[in-house]
Protein backbone atom coordinates (compact mmCIF):
# COMPACT_ATOMS: atom_id res chain seq x y z
CA UNK A 1 0.00 0.00 0.00
CA UNK A 2 2.63 2.29 1.14
CA UNK A 3 4.48 2.02 -2.41
CA UNK A 4 0.87 2.58 -4.20
CA UNK A 5 0.84 5.97 -1.89
CA UNK A 6 4.36 6.71 -3.18
CA UNK A 7 4.11 6.00 -6.93
CA UNK A 8 0.82 7.90 -6.82
CA UNK A 9 2.77 11.04 -5.00
CA UNK A 10 5.04 10.70 -8.05
CA UNK A 11 3.03 10.97 -10.59
CA UNK A 12 1.13 13.50 -9.57
CA UNK A 13 4.46 15.53 -9.37
CA UNK A 14 4.65 15.57 -13.17
CA UNK A 15 3.09 18.28 -14.44
CA UNK A 16 1.79 16.81 -17.98
CA UNK A 17 0.26 14.80 -15.74
CA UNK A 18 -1.13 17.36 -13.63
CA UNK A 19 -2.05 19.21 -16.67
CA UNK A 20 -3.87 16.12 -18.26
CA UNK A 21 -6.23 16.22 -14.75
CA UNK A 22 -6.77 19.72 -14.95
CA UNK A 23 -7.53 19.85 -18.74
CA UNK A 24 -9.84 16.58 -18.07
CA UNK A 25 -11.59 18.08 -15.32
CA UNK A 26 -12.02 21.11 -17.03
CA UNK A 27 -13.15 19.34 -20.13
CA UNK A 28 -15.97 17.33 -18.37
CA UNK A 29 -17.31 20.27 -16.89
CA UNK A 30 -17.43 22.35 -20.61
CA UNK A 31 -19.07 19.08 -22.01
CA UNK A 32 -21.23 18.74 -20.09
CA UNK A 33 -22.57 21.89 -19.88
CA UNK A 34 -22.23 22.40 -23.65
CA UNK A 35 -24.06 19.20 -23.98
CA UNK A 36 -26.94 20.47 -21.73
CA UNK A 37 -26.98 24.60 -23.37
CA UNK A 38 -26.98 23.15 -26.81
CA UNK A 39 -29.77 20.57 -25.92
CA UNK A 40 -31.79 23.37 -24.29
CA UNK A 41 -31.36 26.06 -26.88
CA UNK A 42 -31.73 23.53 -30.18
CA UNK A 43 -35.15 25.02 -30.53
CA UNK A 44 -34.81 28.48 -29.82
CA UNK A 45 -31.96 29.64 -32.10
CA UNK A 46 -29.61 28.03 -35.13
CA UNK A 47 -26.71 29.05 -33.29
CA UNK A 48 -27.48 26.95 -30.31
CA UNK A 49 -24.12 25.07 -30.45
CA UNK A 50 -22.24 28.21 -30.70
CA UNK A 51 -24.30 29.49 -27.66
CA UNK A 52 -23.75 26.58 -25.93
CA UNK A 53 -20.19 26.91 -26.59
CA UNK A 54 -19.81 29.75 -25.20
CA UNK A 55 -21.53 29.41 -21.93
CA UNK A 56 -19.73 26.16 -21.36
CA UNK A 57 -16.45 28.20 -22.15
CA UNK A 58 -17.12 30.93 -19.53
CA UNK A 59 -17.08 28.39 -16.56
CA UNK A 60 -14.48 25.33 -17.51
CA UNK A 61 -12.13 28.03 -18.73
CA UNK A 62 -12.30 29.42 -15.18
CA UNK A 63 -12.26 25.79 -13.31
CA UNK A 64 -9.03 25.45 -16.17
CA UNK A 65 -7.41 29.07 -15.15
CA UNK A 66 -7.20 28.62 -10.89
CA UNK A 67 -6.23 24.53 -11.45
CA UNK A 68 -3.51 25.36 -13.44
CA UNK A 69 -2.17 27.86 -11.74
CA UNK A 70 -2.06 26.52 -8.31
CA UNK A 71 -1.53 22.87 -8.72
CA UNK A 72 -0.11 22.16 -12.04
CA UNK A 73 2.40 25.14 -12.71
CA UNK A 74 2.77 26.16 -8.72
CA UNK A 75 2.62 30.29 -10.01
CA UNK A 76 2.75 32.34 -6.86
CA UNK A 77 2.68 35.67 -9.00
CA UNK A 78 0.11 38.43 -9.28
CA UNK A 79 -2.70 36.69 -11.03
CA UNK A 80 -3.99 39.42 -13.08
CA UNK A 81 -1.09 38.94 -15.62
CA UNK A 82 -1.81 35.44 -16.37
CA UNK A 83 -5.37 35.88 -16.50
CA UNK A 84 -4.91 38.45 -19.30
CA UNK A 85 -2.54 36.07 -20.84
CA UNK A 86 -4.11 32.63 -20.18
CA UNK A 87 -8.24 34.39 -21.48
CA UNK A 88 -5.83 35.76 -24.48
CA UNK A 89 -4.77 32.38 -25.46
CA UNK A 90 -8.25 30.95 -24.50
CA UNK A 91 -9.83 32.91 -27.00
CA UNK A 92 -7.65 32.06 -29.55
CA UNK A 93 -7.94 28.70 -28.85
CA UNK A 94 -12.02 28.69 -28.33
CA UNK A 95 -12.08 30.45 -31.85
CA UNK A 96 -10.55 27.86 -33.31
CA UNK A 97 -12.24 25.11 -31.79
CA UNK A 98 -15.69 26.63 -31.97
CA UNK A 99 -15.89 28.58 -35.20
CA UNK A 100 -13.44 26.44 -37.23
CA UNK A 101 -13.00 22.89 -36.14
CA UNK A 102 -16.68 22.32 -34.34
CA UNK A 103 -17.99 24.31 -38.01
CA UNK A 104 -15.96 21.58 -40.34
CA UNK A 105 -17.33 18.69 -38.48
CA UNK A 106 -20.31 19.04 -37.31
CA UNK A 107 -21.44 21.22 -40.47
CA UNK A 108 -19.70 19.89 -42.96
CA UNK A 109 -18.23 16.72 -42.19
CA UNK A 110 -21.44 15.80 -40.25
CA UNK A 111 -19.90 14.18 -37.53
CA UNK A 112 -22.52 14.30 -34.60
CA UNK A 113 -21.74 17.55 -31.89
CA UNK A 114 -20.95 14.70 -28.78
CA UNK A 115 -18.14 13.37 -31.16
CA UNK A 116 -16.89 16.67 -32.56
CA UNK A 117 -15.94 18.35 -29.36
CA UNK A 118 -13.91 15.82 -28.11
CA UNK A 119 -11.87 15.76 -31.12
CA UNK A 120 -11.79 19.76 -31.57
CA UNK A 121 -10.46 19.52 -27.45
CA UNK A 122 -7.55 16.83 -28.40
CA UNK A 123 -6.49 19.06 -31.22
CA UNK A 124 -5.66 22.03 -28.90
CA UNK A 125 -4.60 20.29 -25.99
CA UNK A 126 -1.14 20.17 -27.07
CA UNK A 127 -0.68 23.43 -27.95
CA UNK A 128 -2.03 25.17 -24.95
CA UNK A 129 -0.23 22.86 -22.84
CA UNK A 130 2.99 24.34 -24.61
CA UNK A 131 1.65 27.67 -24.28
CA UNK A 132 1.34 27.80 -21.11
CA UNK A 133 4.13 26.61 -19.79
CA UNK A 134 6.40 28.95 -21.88
CA UNK A 135 4.51 31.96 -21.44
CA UNK A 136 1.38 32.33 -19.21
CA UNK A 137 2.80 30.46 -15.96
CA UNK A 138 6.49 30.54 -17.03
CA UNK A 139 8.32 30.63 -13.47
CA UNK A 140 10.41 33.61 -12.96
CA UNK A 141 14.54 32.09 -12.22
Amino acid sequence: MQKLKSLAKRLLGVQPLRYLISSCTAFAADYTLFLAFDRLLSGASFLSMEIAAVIAFAVSSQINFWINRRWVFHSNKPPLPEICGYYSLALVSFGIKTFVLLEIAVRLLLIPKAIAKPLAEAIMFAFNFLVQKRYIFRRKK
